[in-house]
């Protein structure tokens, strides 16, 4: 088993064929093979081995693709940072990981250069530029790719055999490497493209990071298995993509809630016929029932709602286009994934009552990279505790209520309270700090922070949101802020984040 095989087998059969088009140009499978070959040879030269762990920072784009595959080829694991990351951040999942290989652009050089020195395990930095330097380390893929043979076989893998592994991050605040294989990506994809109906017939579009499972799976990996080919975009746009959506007749999205809205944000008097849509799929959090609405009547499609998480590879339940659709819901499970509901002592719920979604079956990860405990811990008996509240009604129809975690979902990304407060609590003037999600409109929820100050210490608004924006990613920056007194907790120290998420609940009644 390997991933590559499915663009492999586009290659032979379909070679001059479109698969990607990027900035208005076509790429043939045959193409982004020939040229994937030559990363996975380059790879091959520098000593990377099967079960090494390559990095890849770089943004949307053509080589993210080639390395991803020419990684999956060699039998490696790709570790995918989202190119928004610092460096903190990104150093953090480098030295997690024991990446051997660094692949990115001239935008993170400086910071790649003063990690390099941090990580004993990094042994190169490949850039995708001419670079003038003699140092021994950093490889110019824009010369050596010219030399590479574009000749190789993907290697035979066992179906458990790891294919990446993707940083999420728990409540503690502290990232979590999770690793899946190929039989976990390989059967989720499949089984989702049927759940949903696609088929080489299908012209999609990538807006969202490609360093994101869900894009990964349900967008690159899902499509060239099955022979089709999708537009690539750098950013997402809500007039751009709406406009080539048109242009290019695509019938197949795949968008965060937020991207949704953002449609609906267009002016009316601009007819954008987005007629051609088949399917529209909205995962990354739940859509407001008012969004799908609006934007099914204004664009005459309809939406398919995905759950799951990085530890599922990454589908659970979905809409399935051969069931019927329960709009409230997040769909059925796929075929050979089981779904319980149980409760706090793992007791198996009635239809209709709450308690916390659990799964079994090909989409449970190969675990925690190096974190045995955290991963016993998340997977108990073969079942995955996914730590969401939800109900299932008598036909199996699953329903998300709220999570367990505490974790914040804004715009589609996974924010974690615990890594804002850590920040925070470097600045000299906080003396506590507690970080929770709240409504927003646009972007589903935003971070607020609630800050104690030490005494006789005195800070703005803007500065704490500057000092933040400083260590973060831009997507994490925390939104409000208000200073308290004090922070409830309970008798024994712990902050009580639920009494904070109630204030603002009732400010909005």
């Amino acid at each position: 088993m390997n991933l590559a095989y499915a663009l492999e087998r586009n290659a032979a059969i379909k070679p001059d064929e479109p698969a990607i088009l990027f900035k208005n140009h076509s790429y043939t499978y045959k193409q982004i093979n020939q040229e994937t070959n030559r990363y996975a040879n380059l790879f091959e030269k520098y000593g990377i081995k099967k079960g090494d762990c390559i990095s890849i920072w770089l943004p949307n784009g053509m080589e993210f693709i080639y390395a991803f595959y020419a990684i999956l080829k060699i039998g490696a694991l790709a570790v995918p940072i989202n190119y928004l990351f610092k460096k903190a951040e990104a150093l953090y999942i480098l030295k997690n990981s024991d990446a051997k290989l660094l692949v990115t652009d001239n935008g993170k050089l400086e910071f790649a250069f003063e990690m390099l020195e941090e990580l004993q395990k990094l042994e190169k930095i490949a850039v995708n530029e001419d670079l003038f330097s003699d140092n021994a380390n950093l490889i110019s893929l824009k010369k050596e790719l010219k030399v590479a043979s574009n000749h190789k076989i993907a290697c035979e893998l066992s179906p458990d055999h790891g294919a990446c592994v993707l940083y999420t991050s728990g409540t503690t605040g502290q990232p979590k490497g999770v690793e899946l294989s190929h039989f976990n990506v390989s059967l989720n994809a499949e089984f989702y493209a049927d759940s949903i109906g696609l088929t080489d017939r299908h012209y999609g579009c990538i807006v969202t990071p490609l360093s994101h499972l869900l894009v990964l799976m349900a967008g690159l990996i899902l499509i060239f298995m099955k022979g089709g080919k999708f537009y690539l975009f750098e950013r997402f746009n809500a007039q751009e993509v709406a406009s080539k959506i048109h242009q290019e007749k695509i019938n197949f999205f795949i968008g965060v809630p937020a991207m949704y809205y953002m449609f609906l944000t267009l002016p009316e008097e601009e007819k954008y016929d987005m007629s051609s849509l088949q399917i529209c799929i909205t995962s990354g959090a739940h859509m407001p029932l008012e969004v799908r609405r609006k934007f099914e009547e204004r664009f005459q499609t309809f939406t398919i709602q995905a759950y799951g998480q990085t530890e599922s590879s990454p589908v659970i339940t979905v809409d399935q286009i051969s069931k019927e659709r329960r709009f409230e819901s997040v769909g059925l499970p796929l075929p050979h994934i089981e779904v319980k509901i149980v409760d706090e002592k793992g007791n198996e719920q009635p239809p209709g009552k709450p308690g916390e979604i659990i799964a079994r079956g090909h989409c449970v990860m190969k675990g925690y990279w190096k974190n045995e405990e955290a991963t016993k811990n998340t997977v108990k008996n073969g079942w995955l505790y996914t730590g969401d509240i939800g109900k299932m009604d008598e036909d199996g129809y699953v329903y998300l209520l709220d999570r367990l975690k505490e974790m914040i979902i804004s715009g589609g990304y996974n924010i974690y309270p615990k890594e804002l407060e850590n920040v925070l609590y470097q600045h000299p003037a906080v003396l506590e700090a507690a970080v929770i999600g709240i409504e927003d409109e646009r972007l589903g929820e935003i971070p607020k922070a609630f800050i104690v100050l030490k005494e006789d210490s005195t800070v703005t608004t803007k500065e704490i949101k500057k000092f933040s924006e400083s260590q973060l990613a831009s997507y994490k920056r925390i939104r409000e802020v208000e200073f308290v007194e004090e922070i409830p907790k309970t008798p024994t120290g712990k902050l009580m984040k639920r009494r904070l998420v109630e204030q603002e609940n009732a400010k909005l009644k």
